[in-house]
């Protein structure tokens, strides 16, 4: 007969409650905070949160931090006067261990980017899911990712996908690959890498005209005053005609192109002396441009037609700035010697061609005309750098999906046509729906005196609730709080345009009170203690 274990009650909480264990779990609580901060400082946060500080190791030495202050509690009982002060400096511990915990489990710690006059309530959260989208059934499903600091085998199955391995931290390794999806013949869709060098610089450029491109890979790029335009190969023929207007009108799915003076077509002007020429298409249909605004035409209501395939160009206005124009095999500029456009090939590998802007050069390094520019995501570790993830920052899930191998990251969503349903795939955070609005009315930043680095900065914030609409200033140190959401001042970004958008990080703490409550009785049970141990003493003398 097996003797059955026994289990001396006494003994264990002599041992949770004892100085030993206390000493032992409060050093393992030092050790987990100091590396914790190395790696939030070196790595970012969401790396020190998914290695330490959310981790369940983490979870269970704040458990027996929390054990051991109830069991050293309970140990000098009953209840003796010389001891109240530490009865309840014991006491708000247990309350804000309490308090953390319900915060933990129901709090919300997100952010909510607002652009100026753009009405959101959109809070993004810290978790990563995998959302899948079927627009033309209007269905839309997402999956929670693993919260795991590095790879993380996931092989599950949802509708025909098959979701094998998640990346949190990634970065890319550029390969060029297959196209996804069937397009025209017509399309251009070509892409190509350049290396251009200057007496100051050198970069390697790669422009593409690829639907399937992800988001860091564009038509157009900038350095310093010169702007890189990638436009399709049969638009530089367009280019070379010196047409007085400097007017181009082309097909953006064909390429195809033509200039007024081809076609005998009048350009006009308004009696402000705006530009604009109507152009007859193969449908008889009459489209209208004013080409200096905008390159879409407008509609007969006057409204910008951004769907329309046309597409106006005016030649006039890149000829006081740096502007270079890339087609592949060919490039094209404005030559302020000659008075004109120039148009020369630039062959693959071959020699340098030279550029009029103080001893600039540029090589074709390589040339794709179906092939997709992509970056392979690989595993690393983070990098963080003035508060801003620096390498690492892709977050991507490999799919397999009709034996075929996909990728999908937080920069390119997967667009698929399987079964005969469109489905996009996405990596994104988990989000949550405000029950109001907020909106950016004016952000305002003070810069340092003789530099640009910003010295604070103040959001002007428009809430719509309830059918009524009210007006707050949101700073440092003075956050908006409604129905419950609290509003900090965290973060700003810049487009391209110079406007600003401001991001605001979007607290709820329902344990917020309990934390409060315990940190008044721990400075109230240090004073009662300290008081009754002086007295003590003073009687003992």
């Amino acid at each position: 007969m097996k003797r059955l274990l026994k289990i001396d009650w006494n003994k264990v909480e002599r041992t949770i409650g004892g100085l030993k264990f206390a000493v032992v779990i409060i050093l393992l609580f030092s050790i987990s905070m100091i590396i914790g901060t190395f790696l939030e400082s070196y790595y970012g946060t969401d790396f020190a949160n998914r290695t330490v500080y959310k981790t369940f190791a983490f979870m269970l030495i704040q458990f027996g931090m929390l054990m051991s202050i109830i069991f050293a509690a309970f140990l000098r009982l009953p209840p003796k006067k010389r001891l109240y002060g530490f009865y309840t400096i014991h006491a708000g511990l247990i309350i804000i261990g309490v308090g953390s915990m319900i915060t933990y489990i129901a709090g919300v710690d997100g952010s909510i980017t607002l652009a100026p006059n753009e009405p959101n309530r959109q809070v993004v959260l810290s978790k990563d899911v995998l959302k899948f989208t079927y627009p033309e059934e209007g269905k839309q499903v997402t999956s929670e990712l693993p919260y795991s600091a590095f790879a993380k085998e996931i092989n599950e199955d949802y509708d025909g996908i098959n979701v094998v391995e998640y990346i949190p931290f990634a970065q890319g390794k550029f390969v060029w690959t297959d196209s996804i999806n069937t397009y025209p013949k017509e399309l251009p869709v070509q892409s190509s890498k350049y290396f251009f060098k200057n007496p100051f610089a050198s970069e390697e450029i790669l422009l593409t005209l690829h639907p399937e491109a992800s988001q860091e890979f564009q038509a157009t790029q900038t350095m310093g005053p010169l702007t890189f335009n990638y436009m399709p190969l049969n638009l530089a023929t367009c280019f070379e005609q010196q047409n007085p207007s400097g007017l181009i009108i082309w097909n953006s799915e064909t390429g195809e192109c033509f200039t007024p003076e081809e076609k005998r077509i009048p350009v006009k002007e308004t009696t402000a002396k705006n530009r604009f020429v109507v152009i007859p298409m193969a449908d008889k249909k009459l489209v209208t441009f004013f080409p200096d605004f905008s390159p879409f035409p407008v509609d007969a209501s006057f409204q910008v037609d951004q769907k329309s395939i046309y597409r106006s160009f005016s030649k006039k206005l890149f000829q006081e700035k740096p502007a270079l124009f890339l087609f592949g095999e060919k490039l094209a500029y404005y030559s302020k010697a000659d008075n004109k456009w120039l148009v020369q090939d630039i062959k693959l590998k071959g020699d340098s061609v030279s550029l009029p802007w103080m001893g600039a050069e540029i090589t074709l390094k390589d040339h794709q005309e179906k092939l997709v520019p992509f970056n392979l995501p690989v595993a690393t570790v983070p990098i963080q750098k003035n508060g801003v993830v620096i390498k690492g920052d892709i977050r991507a899930v490999r799919l397999n999906i009709l034996g075929k191998e996909y990728w999908a990251t937080n920069y390119s969503p997967l667009s698929l046509i399987i079964s005969g349903k469109k489905v996009i795939i996405e990596v994104t955070k988990e989000s949550l729906t405000l029950p109001f609005e907020l909106a950016l009315t004016q952000f305002k930043m003070d810069k340092d005196p003789g530099t640009n680095n910003p010295a604070s900065y103040e959001s002007f914030v428009k809430l719509f609730s309830d059918g009524k609409m009210s007006n707050h200033h949101v700073f440092m140190n003075n956050p908006m709080k409604h129905l419950g959401f609290t509003f900090y001042q965290a973060s700003y970004s810049q487009d391209s345009g110079g406007n600003y958008s401001t991001t605001l990080a979007v607290n709820v703490d329902q344990g917020r009170f309990l934390k409060y409550l315990g940190s008044l009785m721990l400075v109230f049970g240090g004073i009662w203690h300290y008081n009754l141990n002086k007295r003590k003493k003073g009687a003992t003398a």
